[in-house]
């Protein structure tokens, strides 16, 4: 059935396994919001919700949203680092361009890469339309810049970068509808190493990269359970 399949789409987002497979939840004690969107058990990712009547196979191709960077929840790091002049950690207009460009440039690669799909720039009735949404970022130590560190700079050694919090909602290019949406989250890496602007931007490019690489091996299977069905 074709919402086994979509489940499948929102909840391998995240790389850790799951003992029992995604299932839409049905019955009257079934989680709906928004009217039509229903709750994803056993879900890899965070939070999934789906309508179980849309027939995905329809989509063709993506139009890519912009990453919106303008609501963003900061979670200050540690207070260990009280030595950092306690300045807040902030995004900047300089910050958000460059995640923007970051997110397009990983979604864009990974989905219209070879056999993929034709990214739209303007609605169609075969358009499938991703949104994202920054929601949190909880870094893992003070800003890298001369504002926010010790005076020298002093080298600072943490376990990754920190959290990555994001919401993606897929819905139909021309009627806005919304379609299915996840909510989900990445650490940094586990190791302990230097925390700088250039091993922090490589880190979200990582989880950005990961995230669109999931995202197209689902919409992939949908594809070719999609192809298999009409040739039966």
């Amino acid at each position: 059935m074709y919402y086994s399949i979509i489940a499948s789409l929102l909840a391998s987002l995240l790389l850790v396994a799951c003992q029992s497979p995604p299932q839409v939840q049905t019955g009257k004690d079934a989680e709906v919001i928004q009217g039509s969107l229903v709750r994803v058990n056993n879900s890899l990712a965070r939070m999934a919700y789906i309508d179980p009547d849309v027939d995905f196979g329809k989509y063709t191709a993506i139009q890519l949203a912009p990453l919106g960077v303008d609501n963003v929840k900061i979670i200050q790091p540690s207070a260990s680092y009280s030595a950092s002049r306690n300045r807040q950690w902030e995004l900047t207009d300089a910050d958000k361009l460059g995640l923007q460009k970051d997110f397009q440039e990983a979604m864009s690669k990974q989905l219209s890469g070879k056999d993929g799909y034709p990214l739209a720039e303007t609605a169609g009735d075969n358009v499938l339309r991703l949104s994202a949404i920054l929601t949190r970022l909880a870094p893992a130590a003070p800003k890298d810049d001369n504002r926010s560190r010790p005076v020298g700079r002093s080298t600072v050694i943490t376990e990754g970068a920190g959290r990555i919090d994001i919401a993606v909602i897929f819905s139909d290019s021309q009627t806005g509808e919304v379609l299915a949406l996840i909510k989900d989250s990445r650490a940094g890496s586990s190791q302990w190493g230097i925390n700088n602007n250039v091993t922090n931007a490589a880190e979200v490019r990582r989880a950005f990269n990961s995230w669109a690489m999931q995202i197209r091996t689902q919409l992939d299977r949908i594809n070719d359970k999609n192809k298999s069905d009409r040739k039966r």
